[in-house]
């Protein structure tokens, strides 16, 4: 769904609703959250469970995940994916992790905030310029990172694995 409510167009990003069919749309589904019906309501808007998900709609009726609705950056109106933006820069042969994310912006709303672990040292202000580089090459510029941080490491789960990317089919 797009944000006015309405189905986003196939190939278009929106958030997936979902609800039962009949007069008991909840029955079989996720029905609030612990002691906070604040949550539970919005959570149940118009009707519909707000998954947080982000997906597309291919030609043919299926849905491809794309990134959760926290992890979409607003830049100027347009949507970003995080998870867009990490999979290029992981293309690039400087980086070993990455991650990125929304900061405020007091002009676009939103601005690229990415996280870069290298995988050698060097000088910060000459590779921050090869991989603004690297991103412009690969993506249309308004997701290009507008903030590039150099950190020795990033948090990860306790089994340091990846979850799942754009372009994953969900079952």
């Amino acid at each position: 769904m797009q944000e006015s409510g309405e189905d986003a167009e196939v190939g278009a990003p929106g958030e997936l609703w979902v609800r039962g069919s009949g007069d008991q749309p909840r029955l079989g589904f996720f029905d609030g959250y612990y002691k906070d019906g604040q949550a539970s309501a919005a959570a149940w808007a118009e009707g519909w469970f707000h998954t947080g998900d982000i997906v597309r709609r291919g030609p043919d009726g299926c849905f491809f995940f794309v990134d959760r609705l926290k992890n979409i950056i607003r830049r100027s109106g347009e949507n970003i994916a995080a998870v867009e933006v990490e999979s290029v820069l992981m293309q690039s042969s400087m980086i070993r992790a990455c991650a990125v994310t929304a900061v405020p912006d007091e002009v676009r709303g939103e601005e690229v905030f990415a996280f870069v672990v290298l995988k050698e040292a060097g000088s910060e202000s000459s590779q921050a310029i090869r991989l603004q580089r690297h991103c412009l090459e690969r993506l249309v510029y308004f997701k290009a990172p507008g903030y590039i941080a150099f950190v020795p490491d990033l948090p990860q789960t306790p089994s340091q694995e990846e979850g799942p990317g754009e372009g994953q089919e969900l079952a």
